[in-house]
């Protein structure tokens, strides 16, 4: 079998029931990575002893390394698998309930191979929803016009679906381990994509399962656990987009998806009743794109909430998201003090 100078890091939490099909799909590629590393996260349940089993069976076949850690969230679990990883070219992150096709790695190594100033490479991929809705197939090709307005567009979930060259990520210092909503991707890959070419890999796409392992017993999707996700995302792209990225805020996609962001979150935390927290991030929207008239609307019914349901408004966010402020306020505080 060939192998290339590439380390594939699967972090997993509680997925006893996915990480095997996730390993197996690893297994059967035309082009075997030099090295495995999975990184259980602190599991409750026996997923590491599968694990165990598993690579017991591939011993000299393929070299896989299985770290265990306390708990301490995906961007913690890959930055872990990113120390040993030894030392290879490239670097694969594999979420443990994603499947790849078996030439996943032939196809995105080839188009880095021939293209030296090329930081990543990206297959299409599909959602494969395990509540009976029809998959979807997405079309990625437009990452390789811009990376980081796609993933405004997007999402940034783009991991399982990329080989990365290890210097582009190393050099960014790897995820940010403070981020625990879903959103660590966003914040490392969008400025990842600033450092050279981002490739599109035409073929056939890597499965991405949403709700399969919750379906099976073990650990959902990460983002899912979040109430007010949609404002951690929108304060990670304009973090981005205020700083790295600052020169792309000037084209209208940026404008415009950074207004839909906020709109997002602005509308989530209204259905919490986050009213007072609701009108900052709708008045954001309205500062990124002043035309999008529906945002007037929900800004009138956040302010009209604010007015007449105050004390009860106060109460319901205390309770549901004060703990994904104190991270936002934190995070915003060590990046100003990192400015001065």
């Amino acid at each position: 079998m060939r192998t290339a100078s590439i380390a594939v890091i699967i972090p997993f939490f509680n997925r006893r029931s996915t990480v095997i099909d996730t390993l197996q799909s690893v297994a059967v590629q035309t082009l075997l990575p030099a090295r495995i590393v999975l990184v259980d996260d602190g599991s409750t349940d026996d997923g590491a002893q599968l694990v165990r089993d598993w690579t017991a069976k591939f011993r000299g076949i393929l070299d896989c390394h299985i770290e265990q850690q306390a708990n301490a969230g995906a961007g913690a679990a890959r930055n872990r698998g990113l120390q040993l990883a030894g030392s290879v070219d490239y670097i694969a992150f594999l979420d443990s309930d994603d499947v790849w096709p078996n030439d996943f790695l032939a196809r995105t190594h080839a188009a880095l191979s021939s293209n030296r100033r090329a930081v990543a490479a990206t297959c299409n991929r599909k959602f494969v929803y395990a509540d009976g809705r029809r998959s979807k197939t997405q079309d990625c090709r437009g990452l390789a016009n811009c990376a980081a307005l796609w993933m405004l567009k997007r999402g940034a979930g783009v991991a399982s679906m990329s080989l990365f060259r290890r210097s582009a990520v190393t050099r960014l210092g790897g995820f940010d381990p403070g981020i625990a909503t879903g959103e660590e991707d966003a914040a490392l890959f969008m400025r990842v994509s600033l450092e050279g070419p981002w490739l599109h890999v035409p073929g056939e796409p890597v499965a991405f399962h949403r709700g399969l392992a919750q379906r099976r017993g073990g650990e959902g999707n990460l983002t899912d656990k979040y109430a007010d996700r949609y404002l951690h995302w929108a304060t990670t792209y304009e973090d981005f987009f205020t700083g790295d990225g600052r020169p792309l805020t000037t084209r209208m996609r940026c404008k415009r998806g950074m207004a839909r962001r906020w709109h997002e979150a602005g509308s989530q935390l209204y259905r919490h009743r986050a009213y007072n927290e609701s009108l900052a991030c709708l008045r954001k929207s309205q500062n990124w794109w002043p035309w999008r008239f529906s945002c007037y609307l929900w800004m009138l019914r956040a302010w009209l909430a604010t007015c007449t349901r105050r004390t009860s408004a106060a109460a319901n966010i205390t309770a549901s998201v004060p703990a994904s402020h104190k991270r936002l306020n934190q995070r915003d505080s060590k990046r100003a003090m990192a400015r001065q």
